[in-house]
């Protein structure tokens, strides 16, 4: 399955906005007036989009200099 430079450009720019959002959400202070605890680990998901925002921005250079990777082909 091989990405176009669109489809490439619009999941770079989800994983970046993925990234800063769980950054922000991360970054928050606790609520200690309630019990309420966060169960969603944006510190992963940080990591993850950004690893992916990377691969992507790699992918993206790789396009636009007209040097694509050939599709893996297994045995």
């Amino acid at each position: 399955m091989e990405f176009d430079l669109g489809t490439t450009l619009i999941m770079f720019f989800a994983a970046v906005l993925a990234c800063i959002l769980s950054g922000y959400l991360g970054a928050r202070p606790p609520n200690l007036k309630t019990d309420a605890v966060r169960l969603v680990p944006y510190r992963l998901i940080m990591l993850l989009s950004g690893t992916a925002a990377i691969i992507l921005l790699v992918h993206i250079f790789a396009l636009v200099g007209g040097n694509p990777q050939p599709a893996f082909t297994p045995y």
